[in-house]
């Protein structure tokens, strides 16, 4: 078989790969108390996954059990005996282990995750449910059960995405008498021992003595001593008070993605490169040494660019994660890397067990000349915790060109030269490729038939651009990083929308060390007035998006007239920006003022990040 139809049998095989490729379900759900010091505590949250059918509750109809349980003592037993019997459905609650001592609740800016495996046929949709405490039965749930897709038609995961719960969505379940008496987390003898009333579910009045229900008493909650000792906050425990957050949800995989870039770094005329086999792994799989014999795997790829053999030894040695790169846009019908191509990819990884990378690839024209890592923890991605170190960007230098000692390097049965001609096997050890016949490494080589010489194709495989025994010949690139790093710091905007845009930094948390973007939305306000506004906020990144929940700002005067004090921060609601490429993104808004709306419209970069910031986006 000549090598161009190797290369499409390949590329074929690969394409069949990926149609089978099984949907990634394994989705992380986490939840964050968002009230501050002295705010609000919640109990574990319970979670559904189903299809669409199940509805927890509706304002004006009586709660059912389920709902009543949740909504006075934070019990979801009786709530999941109900969403059992959905067909396919799937639940789970989530605790907060690091919480009040003996009692997983989420207490005021605590966070806890939960993982769960998905069906994305069966379970498309999620709901949630989780009782106010202290109260006697105010609750926060999703009385829309499509109100939170998670996979698409074709079963693609959606997200990552996020939303906020706010006071203005806790419930009163009418179960129980608002007396503040027998109120759980607070003065409660036992569950279930309030005053029972058989009222329908309506928007919760807010505690007695807040600013919503001030005339209310006995006042107990609001300046009152909880279980755990922490008393609730006549302001910042009053969920009515003004705009307040409560309660913040996040799906998203389960996964680390990160970026692979790949070039050919050689000019115009010079080597080609075979598909990249890459590889993560947790450091053991060695690909080869030198000195020693080449694998068949190995000896497969240096003389044809086949890895199923290489990708067989590798999945011998245990856990890892394996797949081959290739370049569509180059050779027509082979998926080589043409000198000065690139390609980016999106690799999805385990931190437990794909924390190095490896890779292999066979220079063109050759008989068996490779390049690869012999070093199989040289390239480490993650560290002990699972943290991400930063990404990795190196050059591959002619130098480090093997070769793999399977094959007489007489420049016969080349792939992508002469492959019809016949070959020479031999069986030396692997060693330092001395250069083509008749280059600056290896002078007295013969034949000397590839360089200055056009191969069937018809491309140039030029004397001194070819030559990779040259000093300082760059052979490849290939740089791994975060999806989202400093690279997408800068200006974007949508040209149909000139005179808005957005300014957005890409940073880390100085205490947690989590990536997070900062948000700066220049535009107007919502009343047609003309006036400019500034939409400002911060938030993870995750995957390939900024999750930012944003204020809009107010208050105050121009220069002399600019008083601090008098600057108005006013929660406005989510801003997703979802980056589809290096210099594009969708941004979704989402604001909780019914004058702005939601909607989404596309971006560009419109300037480039941090000054010579290298990163996957900038090979």
């Amino acid at each position: 078989m000549n090598k161009l139809n190797l290369f499409k049998k390949l590329l074929l095989l690969l394409a069949i790969t990926s149609a089978f490729a099984s949907q990634a379900a394994e989705i992380k759900v986490k939840v964050e108390n968002l009230t501050v010091n002295g705010g609000v505590f919640l109990t574990p949250l319970w979670v559904g996954f189903h299809d669409g059918s199940f509805d927890s509750y509706d304002t004006g109809s009586p709660a059912s059990a389920g709902i009543e349980r949740i909504a006075e003592d934070g019990d979801a037993s009786e709530l999941s005996a109900i969403f059992s019997t959905i067909e396919g459905s799937q639940d789970g609650v989530i605790l907060n282990p690091e919480g009040f001592a003996g009692a997983p609740v989420f207490e005021p800016g605590s966070a806890s995750t939960m993982v769960f495996n998905l069906d994305e046929n069966t379970q498309k949709y999620f709901s949630y449910a989780n009782m106010v405490i202290p109260s006697n039965d105010a609750f926060v749930a999703n009385s829309d059960p499509m109100a939170h897709p998670i996979f698409d038609d074709n079963g693609e995961f959606i997200g990552p995405y996020t939303f906020t719960v706010y006071g203005t969505q806790v419930r009163d379940a009418g179960t129980e008498e608002n007396t503040e008496i027998d109120a759980a987390f607070l003065n409660q003898a036992a569950g279930n021992t309030g005053y029972t009333t058989s009222e329908n579910i309506s928007n919760h009045p807010g505690f007695n003595g807040s600013v919503n229900n001030p005339a209310a008493s006995p006042v107990n909650i609001l300046g009152g001593t909880v279980v755990s000792g922490d008393v609730i906050d006549a302001d910042n425990g009053d969920f009515t008070n003004g705009i307040y957050p409560l309660m913040r949800i996040t799906l998203s995989k389960n996964s680390y993605p990160v970026r692979v870039s790949i070039k050919n770094s050689a000019q115009a005329d010079g080597t080609f490169l075979t598909p990249f086999w890459v590889a993560f792994h947790d450091g053991d799989f060695d690909s080869y040494n030198h000195g020693d014999h080449a694998s068949a795997g190995l000896e497969l790829m240096a003389e044809d660019g086949d890895s199923s053999i290489l990708s067989e030894e590798f999945f011998s040695f245990g856990n890892g994660f394996d797949k081959v790169i290739t370049n569509p846009e180059g050779f027509p019908g082979a998926p080589l890397f043409d000198p000065g191509f690139s390609t980016q990819e999106i690799v999805e990884l385990d931190p437990e067990i794909n924390k190095y990378f490896s890779y292999v690839s066979m220079l063109l024209p050759s008989n068996d000349a490779f390049i690869a890592n012999a070093d199989p923890k040289r390239y480490q991605l993650f560290d002990d915790s699972g943290e991400f170190t930063g990404g990795v960007s190196f050059k591959v230098y002619g130098s480090q060109v093997n070769d793999a000692g399977t094959e007489l390097n007489n420049e016969s049965g080349a792939p992508f030269f002469n492959m019809d001609e016949p070959s020479v096997d031999t069986s030396d050890s692997i060693r330092r490729h001395s250069g083509y016949n008749g280059s600056i490494g290896n002078p007295d080589g013969a034949p000397q038939l590839f360089l200055g010489n056009t191969n069937p194709p018809g491309f140039l495989i030029g004397e001194t651009q070819a030559d990779f025994s040259i000093e300082g010949y760059q052979v490849a690139e290939v740089a791994i990083s975060r999806l989202i790093d400093g690279s997408f710091s800068g200006n974007w905007y949508n040209p149909s929308r000139s005179g808005e845009g957005f300014v957005l930094e890409v940073t880390k948390n100085s205490s947690t060390g989590e990536s997070i973007g900062i948000v700066s939305w220049y535009t107007y306000n919502a009343d047609e007035s003309g006036t400019q506004s500034w939409i400002v906020g911060s938030g993870p990144i995750i995957a390939d998006t900024i999750l930012a929940n944003v204020k809009i700002t107010h208050g105050t005067g121009f220069a002399e007239n600019f008083d601090a004090n008098d600057v108005v921060r006013t929660p406005w609601g989510q801003i997703s920006i979802k980056f589809t490429g290096c210099n594009n993104a969708i941004m979704t808004f989402n604001s909780i003022d019914d004058e702005y709306g939601s909607g989404e419209y596309s971006l560009q970069k419109l300037s480039t990040g941090p000054e010579d910031f290298k990163g996957a986006c900038n090979l």
